[in-house]
């Protein structure tokens, strides 16, 4: 094997283990924060489309890369821009009303104990956790433009 074709094959991996290194932070913040049960209750009625979901899904779920999947990379990365942006404009203002904590609604309050204290952990680490996926979100979308300049 040439020289040239051994450093094309190690920049190849090198890349590579970036991108899927990013989406494996990726798929633990959004797995871990974003994609259960009581997130879905809370957006209900907010401007997502289950596309999005589905392409965050897929993309996070990716764990080895293939020649030609960089545009789907893209635009799993476009769909989680648009999803940060969407939460951080519709639900970090009511969160803790859409949560069941805010002392603005009484009436709508959480009355378990254990449910409230959990729930006002969620609100307290729920914008640096959207932070941290809008942040990643970023770190791959440069990583793909670095690597395949034709996406741009």
């Amino acid at each position: 094997m040439s020289e040239a074709a051994l450093e094309s094959l190690t920049n190849e991996y090198t890349r590579d283990a970036e991108i899927l290194k990013l989406l494996g932070e990726l798929r633990e913040v959004f797995e871990n924060h974003f994609d259960r049960t009581w997130f879905s209750l809370i957006i209900d009625g907010m401007p997502i489309d289950f596309r999005t979901v589905r392409d965050i899904r897929e993309m996070v779920s990716l764990t080895s890369l293939y020649p030609g999947e960089e545009r789907q990379l893209l635009q799993g990365v476009s769909e989680l821009e648009t999803f940060c942006r969407t939460v951080k404009s519709f639900l970090l203002p009511v969160l803790k009303e859409r949560l069941g904590i805010s002392w603005l609604f009484p009436q709508k309050r959480v009355r378990d104990a254990q449910q409230y204290i959990v729930r006002k952990f969620v609100c307290f680490t729920f914008p640096y956790n959207l932070e941290r996926l809008r942040r990643l979100t970023l770190k791959l979308k440069l990583c793909l433009l670095l690597h395949y300049p034709a996406l741009r």
